[in-house]
């Protein structure tokens, strides 16, 4: 169905009822005390960080077996908030406060290292899991590294915004990487691309937050379109976790997702887990499961945060002996 164009006096009154329904969530939020989930992290660089903006409140947790598992096993139920039920709006907004909240918390971390799972569809085909070790760093500037420790095993990718070159460095792993130098390729390059829907640049927790949190004001600032509801909560990687669903009427209102399914963490808000969908005009016949099994374009989840590493300098180097780059 086309979309109705607003006029000004319209978009005047959409902007002032989120702004109440921003106010309206702030408040309830306030009347809970903070909940920690998982296990604890304390860090020098953690403890100089204010206490979370948005409080938490207690919630029953539903545990996910194994992340390839997460759609089969969330009852899809609408959960709710201290015993009232989130509309819409709502429900994106509080979504929106959180990754936001912890959008401001990873800006405060000067490096980490996780673990990162990732399974893409690129050129139609549905990639296996790969699991890949990280290392961040945000100040003194953006850079990463990353080694796979499945499939091309061994395979190492460092980017450093400091070289003057602004390429990333590719080492092959296993044989290939012993007898085949290291390639420097332009992190938005067709080679870089190949087997990434996204860039080097975006890695990272940071970064999957970022992403997030545009689709999520473009959802507010739509005010139609998209159905959201928030889940029972899960456990990623033994970490306590909101869980979100967002379903969308048609490409027009998201060209990419049809579905998303996002977990995050309620302790530091950073997104645990994203489950994207895409659309499709074939489903004649086909189940609910077998649709989503069919249009699964990106599951993304993060393990082992370790938010107290001390990584040097050399981790971020092109010149680091242990890495042969």
């Amino acid at each position: 169905m086309p979309r109705t164009r607003r006029s000004p006096s319209a978009k005047k009154s959409n902007f002032a009822a989120l702004s109440v329904t921003a106010a309206s969530l702030a408040v309830t939020f306030c009347c809970f005390d903070p909940v920690p989930a998982g296990e604890d992290i304390v860090t020098a660089q953690s403890a100089l960080i204010a206490p979370s903006d948005v409080p938490l409140p207690p919630d029953a947790i539903q545990t996910l077996s194994t992340p390839s598992e997460q759609t089969k096993s969330i009852p899809q139920e609408n959960v709710p908030l201290n015993g009232i039920l989130l509309d819409n709006n709502e429900a994106i907004t509080f979504s929106l406060l959180l990754l936001e909240d912890g959008a401001r918390f990873l800006k405060n971390i000067d490096n980490y290292t996780v673990v990162f799972n990732k399974q893409e569809r690129i050129g139609g085909d549905l990639s296996k899991n790969q699991i890949i070790e990280l290392k961040v760093r945000h100040e003194p500037s953006f850079s990463v590294y990353m080694k796979w420790k499945n499939g091309d095993t061994g395979r190492q990718v460092l980017y450093n915004e400091d070289y003057e070159d602004k390429k990333m460095v590719v080492k092959l792993g296993g044989l290939k990487g012993r007898l085949l130098p290291a390639i420097k390729l332009d992190p938005m390059g067709a080679e870089a691309m190949a087997e990434a829907r996204y860039p080097v640049t975006q890695a990272g927790l940071l970064g999957m937050a970022e992403q997030i949190i545009a689709y999520r004001r473009d959802d507010l600032k739509a005010g139609e379109g998209v159905t959201c509801v928030r889940l029972p909560n899960q456990v990623v990687d033994e970490r306590n976790c909101y869980c979100f669903q967002y379903d969308y009427a048609s490409p027009e209102f998201n060209k990419l997702y049809r579905k998303s399914l996002v977990m995050i963490d309620m302790r530091y808000h950073v997104p645990m887990q994203v489950v994207n969908y895409t659309w499709t005009n074939d489903v004649q016949g086909m189940s609910a499961q077998q649709i989503d099994e069919a249009t699964l374009i990106e599951n993304y989840s993060f393990s082992r945060m370790d938010f107290g590493k001390n990584l040097v300098a050399e981790e971020f180097s092109r010149d680091n002996p242990s890495y042969r780059m």
